[in-house]
Parts: C-alpha cells; structure tokens; sequence
C-alpha cells in the first residue's frame, strides 16, 4: 500500500527520513560492491524489474493498492545492505512516476523494503543455524515463508498507520483492505519461491545466500 505523505505531521517525515538516512549511510559503507560490479547487469535489471511490477497494481482508491513486493529475492541475491538501497531507488521511482509524492518514499521505503529485508535476513539466519542444511529448506523457508510472513507484515504494519493517522477507519480497513490477505500471501511466495529456485538452479552464482559447499556438497 501507498501511505501518503499528508497523512503524517513534518517531526515524523524528519525522523523517518533520518532513520534510513543512516541505514543508508550503513548500507553504503559495508554493501559488498565487488558483487555488484561482476553482476551490475543482475542489481540493475533487478530494480528495473521490481519497478515494473509496482507500476502494476490494483487496489482501492489511491492508497489501498495490491502489488508485488519482491525484496526476499533481493535479500537472498544481494544481502540487506544492496536490498535496501535497492528498496530506496524502487520507491523512488514508483512514486516518481505515481505523482505520490517523494516526501513520502523514507516512510514507504522502511515500511514496504525494510520490513521484508529484515524478515528475510533474520529467517535466513536463523534457518542456516537451527534447521538442516537442505536445498528444499532453503527455498521453501527462505523464499516462500519469508515472503508471506513479509507481506503480511507490511499490510498489518501499513494498516495500523493508517488507521493511527486516522486516514482510514479501522472498520474500513476490516472489511474493505485486510480480507484480501489470504489472496496476496501465495501469489508473493510463489513468485518469491520459484524466482529463487530457477536463480539456485541456473545462476547459482547470482545468490550468494545458498551455498554450494554447504548445501549440495556434502
């Protein structure tokens, strides 16, 4: 979904612009560019890719909007600091293109990127620590779970603030956005999960979260 940037008073575009003002900054200092320079044709078109997709929406009204998110198969590509980056550039471009409004892209950026990113890495961590080292984990946990436990998160997230800023009622909400769920979480594992098996199998060298040596070779 879309939050607007009219809905929230300037002390919290200031504070949200400052928290991924350091992220980035963090992000920036330690992103593994050497990945990015033997594959900047993956980072980029991986962007252009993802844009598309949020150009490509359905919804209700101009903020309840329905698209694909994406960013568990840019974690596990490129890690947390180039997926966040890649979540700026991503909203950007979107709400450039929307007309939204880019005072709004720090708020949609933490809420739509980094609560995905986050979902992923920590799974991802815990997964390669507590379960068995199997190709089929690695893809159904995290890729498939992951980005339903992303997607849900961001619209329970996104929805408490538009309900906290009293842009929509939490009855409105209730039956008009959250019903939808169920009929969002599988299409965004299903993407998540079946990009991220053809990377393993094809280019296994574009996904420098699944291991050879400690997932195959044994």
């Amino acid at each position: 979904m879309d939050i607007p940037a009219n809905v929230f008073n300037q002390d919290w575009l200031l504070v949200t612009g400052f928290v991924l003002f350091l992220l980035l900054v963090q992000a920036f200092r330690h992103a593994p560019w050497g990945y990015v320079r033997e594959h900047t044709h993956v980072y980029l078109g991986a962007i252009v890719f993802a844009s598309t997709f949020w150009l490509l929406r359905a919804g209700i009204g101009s903020n309840l909007n329905f698209h694909f998110l994406g960013f568990t198969l840019m974690t596990l590509l490129f890690g947390w600091r180039l997926a966040l980056i890649a979540a700026t550039a991503i909203v950007g471009i979107t709400f450039w293109r929307l007309d939204a409004g880019l005072l709004a892209v720090p708020s949609n950026t933490l809420v739509m990127g980094g609560i995905p990113i986050l979902i992923t890495h920590w799974l991802l961590r815990w997964s390669q620590r507590r379960l068995p080292t199997n190709i089929f984990i690695f893809v159904f946990v995290n890729a498939f779970l992951a980005a339903i436990l992303s997607i849900v998160a961001v619209i329970a997230v996104g929805s408490l603030l538009l309900w906290w800023t009293e842009t929509f009622s939490a009855y409105y909400l209730q039956t008009n956005y959250l019903p939808y769920i169920p009929l969002l979480m599988l299409p965004e594992g299903l993407l998540n999960g079946m990009l991220t098996v053809i990377a393993v199998v094809y280019v296994p060298q574009w996904i420098p979260a699944f291991d050879d040596t400690r997932y195959l070779r044994k």
